[in-house]
């Protein structure tokens, strides 16, 4: 039987190689809004993304959070959805939680804006911990019409 030469720091690089390769590419894919930069963010909520004929529609699950704790830019050609869901203790007294599966604190979501979105149609409905986001498409005249003679 061949013997097994383990060491618990073997991972160590790995792991930081790979954080490495995260930080690069987030910072090379574009800088966050100032207020979004000025803290970090522990987590990112689910999304769905629905394109539409006549929008893109964004669906941010936020179970939790309440309304004044969210914040939606637009920021050139990125939408950036941030903001927090604060830890409340329900137990009150000498409790001790056994498991926390839910995550709390900062989180933030950012989405690249594809080319014809309205920027300034832009709207957002936050309804039972569902943010949707409406972002409009740019109307196109036809490339062809037929124009009146009088």
């Amino acid at each position: 039987m061949a013997k097994l030469n383990w060491n618990p720091w073997m991972g160590l690089a790995d792991m930081k190689a790979e954080l490495d390769h995260i930080l690069n590419e987030s910072a090379r894919k574009g800088r966050a809004p100032k207020s979004v930069a000025d803290k970090a963010y522990f987590w990112a909520p689910s999304a769905d993304v629905l394109e539409t004929p006549q929008a893109f529609v964004i669906t941010v699950e936020l179970p939790g959070v309440e309304r004044e704790d969210v914040a939606v830019e637009v920021k050139t050609r990125t939408l950036w959805v941030y903001g927090e869901r604060r830890f409340e203790k329900i137990c009150e007294g000498e409790g001790v939680y056994h498991s926390l599966e839910r995550s709390y604190g900062p989180f933030a979501r950012r989405f690249a804006l594809p080319k014809g979105v309205d920027r300034a149609g832009v709207a957002a409905v936050f309804r039972n911990g569902l943010l949707e986001i409406t972002l409009p498409k740019e109307r196109q005249e036809a490339r062809c019409r037929r124009i009146h003679i009088a």
